[in-house]
Parts: C-alpha cells; sequence; structure tokens
C-alpha cells in the first residue's frame, strides 16, 4: 500500500492506494502553517485507525506539496507513525513522465504537473487538464506529452469569498445551482453568477485552447468543486477526483 499525500492552501488530503494505484479511502483536514508536527501526526494517525492501516503494511509515502511551511513537519509526522521517509515529488519526477517547456520550470505547482502526469497517463495525450482548486488552473499537454504552461485563475470559493468581504451587502453564501438563470433575489444573482459564470468562463478558454491543437484533446477536471461546475459546461470534460493521486502513483 502507498500513502499519497496532497498539501493545497486550503486542505491536506491523504489517499490510500494500492500496488494497482486504485485509490481505496481518502481523507482530508486543513491545512495550517502554524501548526506542528504533533498536528499532523495526529490527523495522519486518524486516518490510518480509521481504515486500519498498519506501518507494516505502507510500501511508501509521497507527497505533493505547494505549501512549504508544513513539509518538514508533515515529513516527521510520516516517519513518526511509519518509520518511511517521504518522498516530495519533484519536477525531476514528472519529466519521467511529460517534457516539460515552460520560462521557469522551478516555478510550476507540483499540484499542476502531477495533474498533469495523471492526465496523460490515464487519459492520453494531449490534454486539457483543469483543477478547481483554491486557484483554478488549467494545464496544457500537447499530442507529444510535453507540458506547455497554462492558465491560472482565482478558484471559484476564493472569488466568491472577496466579493462577500468586500461588498458590504453581498452575503456568504453556499454554492448550488439557482431556482433562476435571471436571479430574482440576491441569493439567487450570486448563485448564478458563480456558478454559470464560471462554467461559462471554462467553455469559454477550452474554445481559445482547441484551436492550439493538432489533434482532439482530452479535457479532464479534477478538486473540490469540479462536479458542481463541469455538469453546467457544454464541453464534454471527463471529472476524475483522483487524477492528482494518479499521477502522483505514477511518479514513484
Amino acid at each position: 500500500m502507498r500513502i499519497l499525500i496532497d498539501i493545497g492552501n486550503s486542505t491536506i488530503v491523504i489517499a490510500l492506494a494500492d500496488e494497482q494505484g486504485n485509490i481505496s479511502s481518502t481523507w482530508r483536514f486543513k491545512t495550517k502553517k502554524e501548526e506542528t508536527a504533533s498536528f499532523f501526526r495526529y490527523e495522519l494517525r486518524q486516518g490510518l485507525r480509521k481504515y486500519s492501516v498498519e506501518a507494516a503494511d505502507i510500501e511508501n509515502v509521497i507527497i505533493s506539496s505547494v505549501v512549504p511551511e508544513v513539509n518538514d513537519d508533515i515529513a516527521q509526522a510520516v516517519v513518526d507513525l511509519t518509520g518511511i521517509q517521504p518522498h516530495f515529488f519533484t519536477i525531476a519526477d514528472a519529466k519521467e513522465v511529460v517534457s516539460i517547456d515552460v520560462e521557469s520550470p522551478a516555478q510550476l505547482g507540483k499540484d499542476r504537473l502531477a495533474d498533469a502526469l495523471g492526465a496523460v497517463s490515464c487519459y492520453g495525450a494531449p490534454a486539457i487538464i483543469i483543477d478547481f482548486g483554491t486557484a483554478t488552473t488549467i494545464g496544457v499537454v500537447d499530442e507529444n506529452r510535453c507540458f506547455r504552461g497554462g492558465l491560472i485563475i482565482p478558484g471559484v470559493k476564493t472569488s466568491l469569498s472577496a466579493l462577500s468581504t468586500r461588498a458590504s451587502q453581498l452575503p456568504a453564501i453556499t454554492i448550488e445551482k439557482p431556482a433562476h438563470l435571471v436571479g430574482r433575489n440576491t441569493l439567487e444573482c450570486m448563485q448564478s453568477g458563480i456558478l454559470y459564470g464560471t462554467a461559462a468562463m471554462i467553455d469559454g478558454l477550452i474554445d481559445k485552447l482547441l484551436p492550439t491543437f493538432c489533434v482532439e484533446p482530452h479535457i479532464v477536471a479534477t478538486g473540490g468543486m469540479a462536479k458542481t461546475i463541469v455538469p453546467h459546461c457544454h464541453h464534454n470534460i471527463i471529472i476524475d477526483p483522483y487524477l492528482l493521486f494518479k499521477g502522483l502513483f505514477q511518479s514513484k
């Protein structure tokens, strides 16, 4: 069994994978930069106990992180519980599967590269990869398995939070399908705007990207808001909630 860990800006998600890369279980908790190894050790232990995983069952641990401030504490927690030194996913790992053609590879988020590996390994190239996280990211892999770059956009919940914070008469809301496209009240207006507006943006960006490909790309979406947004898009988009973990699995 392998433990795969995705350290994101908002949450840390931990997945258990078997020898074939099938994800059997996941759990998550908030990313807290101010916490110590004991906090992460507790959260990791809770999940392992819940799914009856013993240290002897674990072959290795692979981590993708975009929050370097917590890396040492997470690594210490893993070592304390499993005796295994975790491997942090790197650009070199990604290059085993895809080539990279961007101006500053060192600045690439490891999550974006792991998503690209997952998409290419599971669905093939070329590919457009959309990750609905704290930021909504779009990655582009061409037909030669070369990661060409992409786009970074404020995430769905990030945008909504900024709107509610900066506009005193706009409340915090839950993101769900409104009763009407043309909102009849403030709640409906905000729900319609964030849901259909994001879906329209994604469709529009895909329309702009398609002419840059020589052949039709696979379009894959992942991240917490994918299941909410993608059904309202016009393009055929595959939803894969485990895409990043599948990429991490391919890296070792």
